[in-house]
């Protein structure tokens, strides 16, 4: 943010000369307006932001509004970097008025860079240096890494954060109206911002339409999937059911023909109790702060043995990628394969195995073990299954403890945020292999 001066003289100094006798230009360079506006924007964008990140409930809202708190700061830092070395690289007009003026003028723009450097560094050292290590997405597209600092750099940051985030206001409010005061009094220092060429009312308006623009976008947040709506999202095997691909007509709109009594009768002996997956879904879901949370996992494989007539020898095995898991928000999908969640690093997969399938009511259930993360566990999977011919679907759930598998150490082991009982839906299509 360039403010060279707030004069109370109706008249400019005199231009001072550069090194080798030039005179000073009367403008600053196209590059510095640029940075200048855009810098405004964000800045007037996170002031916003900040007044209504408190008031934000905790969950996906509050989440998504200190991931865009983050990028925001992020940009003006870079922004900031680089109007700073064009300060130093460029020629620029010179000072407006004299005395106190320009000193207070001197003071305030010094004042900018501090905040527009000091608040995005401090709020860095805090998100490095927290408990529960969150990662940074810019934009939700860019991971930015965190710094290599110790516990003991939070304090001191996060008092720094605060002195800087309030003292943010103050600074565009006394630009803001300075601006507008020399303005008034038809000193040309608002022009020399400007774009060439422009009525200075004309361009004036265009540059409150901006920054009015950047204020509603930190406290509106119109950014698909920044204010995500409260209401729990779609079931997740509804919603991947949908996505799925309709079958080819040429093949789906042949009829088979009706088999003989004695054909049906062969056909019944001659059954293969194997079956190939032919799609379906896994999902799960889990609250944050008594938030929903659903996602599913893209990639997974199912061998399966199944006869109704002989359960004894039905086996199930499932094995899931861990890393294809997906809940819509790419900054906590990185952090839930991390290493205090599901350490895909070092265990990219989870396997079930079935040891006993048996009827239960109108379904069946399979007993076995769950290897994930390290950890091979007692598990149960409920279903009901209708087969129809050589086709099967099987629907099913079940509840599993996430701390059991150690899924959420550190911080994360807390139930008071996400609780320990994660549920698991799924939807299994299959054909029976040829026997």
């Amino acid at each position: 943010m360039t403010w060279r001066s707030k004069s109370i003289s109706n008249s400019p100094a005199s231009p001072e000369p550069m090194s080798g006798g030039m005179a000073a230009p009367a403008r600053y360079h196209r590059a510095a307006i640029t940075l200048h506006w855009l810098i405004a924007l964000a800045l007037v964008a996170q002031v916003a932001l900040g007044f209504r990140l408190e008031g934000i409930p905790a969950g996906l809202l509050q989440f998504d509004a200190f991931q865009w708190h983050k990028s925001l700061g992020i940009i003006v830092l870079l922004l900031s970097l680089a109007r700073l070395a064009l300060r130093f690289a460029l020629p620029r007009p010179a000072p407006f008025g004299s005395g106190l003026s320009l000193l207070a003028a001197r003071a305030v723009h010094g004042l900018f860079y501090v905040v527009m450097i000091g608040a995005p560094l401090s709020g860095w050292v805090l998100v490095s240096t927290a408990k529960i290590k969150l990662p940074t997405m810019v934009l939700g597209l860019v991971p930015w890494p965190h710094l290599p600092l110790g516990r003991a750099a939070h304090e001191p940051a996060e008092v720094a954060h605060g002195v800087l985030g309030w003292l943010l206001p103050a600074l565009i409010a006394l630009h803001v109206g300075a601006a507008l005061w020399h303005h008034a009094k038809q000193h040309p220092v608002l022009e020399r911002m400007l774009p060439a060429g422009r009525n200075p009312n004309v361009a004036l308006a265009l540059a409150g339409v901006l920054l009015a623009g950047g204020a509603w976008l930190g406290w509106t947040g119109p950014v698909p999937n920044l204010w995500r709506s409260a209401a729990p999202a779609a079931p997740v095997a509804a919603a991947s059911e949908a996505a799925e691909p309709e079958p080819d007509a040429s093949t789906a709109a042949q009829p088979e023909p009706a088999p003989s009594a004695s054909e049906s009768a062969d056909a019944k002996a001659a059954l293969s109790p194997d079956w190939t997956v032919k799609g379906g879904t896994l999902g799960w879901t889990t609250q944050w702060s008594g938030m929903p949370i659903q996602g599913s996992f893209k990639r997974w494989t199912a061998q399966i043995r199944f006869d109704e007539t002989d359960l004894a020898t039905a086996k199930i095995v499932v094995d899931v990628d861990l890393a294809s898991s997906s809940s819509g928000d790419a900054s906590r999908d990185e952090s839930i394969q991390g290493p205090q969640f599901f350490n895909t690093a070092a265990h990219p997969t989870a396997r079930f195995t079935s040891t006993r399938v048996s009827k239960a009511g109108k379904g069946y259930v399979a007993d076995g073990t769950l290897a994930l993360n390290g950890v091979t566990r007692p598990a149960r999977l409920r279903f009901t299954l209708k087969i129809d011919g050589d086709r099967a679907v099987a629907t099913g759930t079940a509840t599993l403890s996430r701390l059991a598998y150690k899924v959420g150490t550190d911080e994360w082991q807390a139930t008071d945020q996400i609780p320990d009982a994660v549920a698991v839906t799924f939807t299994v299509r299959a054909q029976r292999k040829a026997s």
